[in-house]
């Protein structure tokens, strides 16, 4: 299991990570879809959406991410990647908090 820092909440759903993650190892599985990039510091939340950050609700959903994430350690479990990011199922470590899940309980974040 690689841990990753997170080290800036975007918005409502992304994040910057630091090691990058690699396209070599730790995208092995999605290594067709990769294109040039060699690695990757941004991760989209998979399966869900959070509101756009110019919005009241929006910064919330920041804000809220950021009071889970930034300057914690997760484990990411990509299942795609999308333009200059990877799109990954997130768990905060150590306690595996399932990221989403909280997102979308708390009312920051939809179920797609």
């Amino acid at each position: 299991m690689k841990l990753y820092q997170v080290t800036k909440v975007i918005d409502g759903d992304t994040f910057k990570v630091d090691p990058p993650i690699s396209r070599d190892i730790d995208l092995e599985p999605l290594i067709c879809k990769v294109g040039n990039i060699n690695a990757y510091t941004k991760v989209r939340i998979a399966n869900i959406n959070a509101t756009e950050i110019d919005t009241p609700l929006g910064e919330r959903a920041m804000l809220y991410l950021k009071s889970l994430l930034e300057g914690k350690r997760v484990v990411l479990k990509p299942t795609d990647i999308s333009y200059d990011l990877v799109v990954a199922d997130v768990w905060r470590y150590p306690n595996q908090v399932f990221v989403s899940a909280m997102m979308v309980y708390s009312g920051y974040a939809e179920w797609v």
